[in-house]
C-alpha cells in the first residue's frame, strides 16, 4: 500500500522520537508499576493552587485572555523574580506561556533563522535539541563531563565552540545531571557572549530545586534589561504543576511584541483559570517549595546509599534538580536494559540515550518520590543489577 508519507520530506519526519516516551507508552496502565522515568513529583498539586483554578472556573473565567498573559500574573512574576534575584524587572519583560516547552519554542522562533548555529550541552533534555532543530538550526553540543567533584563543563571549550553561533542554550540546573553553573562562570559567559552579540537562552526550569541555597545562580542577577538574554521558566517542577502546562519567558522588552505575535499564531493565549492557579503558586507557594526540597533531599540520600551498594555503578551526586543520572558498567544498550528492568521488575527508568546518543550505559531516575517508593524500586531491581 502506498502511504501518504512515502515521498514526504519534512523536519518532523526526520527528527528522532523520545526514547523515554517510547518506553513509558509501552507500560502505561500496567499494574504495580513504579514509574521513575518522567521528571515529576509523586505528589499532586497543592490544594490551594487547585482551589484558585476552581474558583476562576466557577466565576466563568473561560474566555480568551491577553496574548502575553493576564496583567496580574505578569506583574506577580516580575515581583517574584525581583525579590528572588534582587533585580529591578519591569512587567513588560514577562510573557506567560503554555508550559516551558511552549516558552522554548517561542524563544527560538523569535531569534532563529534557517541554518543559524545553536550551541548547547550534552547530556541534555531532548526537547532542547529537537526544538531548534525543527526550526532549521544547526545544533551543536559540548559535553558536560563527570568528575570526582560532580559534573563539570569546560567553559572555554564551550565558548570556543560557540564562535559564530547566533544563540547558545544553557540549562542550569541541568536535566538530567543536576550540573549547575556558578556565579563566576555565568558572568564570564555573559561578558564574552555580550561582546560577540550572541544570544543566550537560559533554561531555568529547575532553578528552585537547588540544595545549596534558595535558588540556583541565574543570569537575571547579573544581566541588563536589553542584554540578548531570554530566560525560560515553568510552574511544572517547583510547584508540582506538570499537568497544568504553564510557564513564562523573561526577555528584553524590545522582543516582547515578537513573542506576542508568535503566541497568537501558535496557541493564542493561556487559559485564565490556569493563570489564577499560577498566581497562587508564585505568591503563596514558598513553604511548599521548601518542604518539597527537604523531601527530595531525603530521597536523594536514599538513592545515593542504594546506588553505592553496586560496585559497577558510577553516580556523580547532583546539587540540584531531582534526578539521579548514573552509569552501569557493562551495559552496552541502555534502551534494551531499561526494557529488561521494566519487564522483570516493573520499575521505569529513562535510558541515557534519551539525553545523549553516546550515553549507552547511563540511566536517569527521578527521585521526587517517597523514600518508601524508592526503596521498593531498588529492592525490586537489586537482583538484576547485581547480576549485571
Amino acid at each position: 500500500m502506498t502511504l501518504a508519507t512515502d515521498q514526504l520530506n519534512s523536519r518532523g519526519l526526520r527528527i528522532s522520537g523520545s526514547a523515554t516516551r517510547e518506553l513509558a507508552n509501552s507500560a502505561m496502565g500496567r499494574e504495580n508499576l513504579i514509574p521513575l522515568w518522567f521528571g515529576e513529583p509523586d505528589q499532586s498539586t497543592p490544594q490551594f493552587i487547585c482551589d484558585s483554578a476552581a474558583k476562576a472556573l466557577k466565576n466563568g473565567e473561560t474566555f480568551y485572555t491577553e496574548g502575553l498573559g493576564k496583567p496580574f500574573l505578569r506583574e506577580a512574576i516580575a515581583t517574584y523574580q525581583n525579590n528572588l534575584y534582587d533585580c529591578n524587572m519591569a512587567t513588560d519583560r514577562i510573557a506567560v506561556t503554555l508550559s516551558g516547552g511552549n516558552a522554548l519554542n517561542l524563544a527560538f522562533q523569535s531569534i532563529l533563522d534557517d541554518g543559524d548555529k545553536m550551541v548547547t550541552t550534552l547530556p541534555s533534555f531532548p526537547n532542547l535539541l529537537a526544538i531548534p532543530a525543527l526550526q532549521g538550526a544547526d545544533v551543536q553540543a559540548v559535553n558536560i563531563r563527570p568528575t570526582e567533584d560532580g559534573w563539570k563543563l569546560d567553559i572555554d571549550e564551550f565558548l570556543d565552540r560557540a564562535k559564530g553561533a547566533k544563540v547558545v542554550l544553557l540549562n542550569s540546573p541541568n536535566n538530567p545531571t543536576g550540573w549547575t553553573l556558578n556565579h563566576d562562570e555565568q558572568r564570564y559567559i555573559l561578558d564574552e557572549l555580550r561582546n560577540r552579540g550572541t544570544w543566550i537562552i537560559a533554561d531555568d526550569v529547575y532553578s528552585r530545586l537547588y540544595y545549596d541555597g534558595k535558588a540556583a545562580p541565574a543570569f537575571l542577577e547579573i544581566s541588563q534589561p536589553e542584554d540578548r538574554l531570554i530566560v525560560v521558566n515553568s510552574f511544572s517542577k517547583a510547584w508540582a504543576m506538570t499537568g497544568w502546562r504553564i510557564g513564562w519567558l523573561t526577555l528584553p522588552a524590545s522582543l516582547t511584541p515578537t513573542v506576542e505575535k508568535l503566541m497568537e499564531y501558535s496557541a493564542a493565549c493561556v487559559p485564565a483559570f490556569t493563570q489564577h492557579a499560577a498566581l497562587s503558586a508564585i505568591t503563596k507557594g514558598e513553604d511548599f517549595i521548601e518542604t518539597s526540597n527537604q523531601r527530595y533531599l531525603k530521597s536523594l540520600e536514599v538513592v545515593s546509599k542504594r546506588l553505592s551498594e553496586f560496585p559497577n555503578i558510577k553516580f556523580p551526586r547532583p546539587n540540584a534538580a531531582f534526578y539521579a543520572y548514573f552509569q552501569i558498567n557493562g551495559v552496552t544498550d541502555n534502551m534494551a536494559y531499561a526494557r529488561k528492568i521494566l519487564d522483570e521488575t516493573g520499575v521505569g527508568l529513562a535510558p541515557g540515550i534519551a539525553f545523549d546518543p553516546d550515553a549507552k550505559d547511563w540511566f536517569r531516575l527521578c527521585f521526587a518520590n517517597s523514600t518508601d517508593r524508592i526503596n521498593e524500586a531498588f529492592d525490586r531491581m537489586t537482583p538484576l543489577l547485581l547480576s549485571q
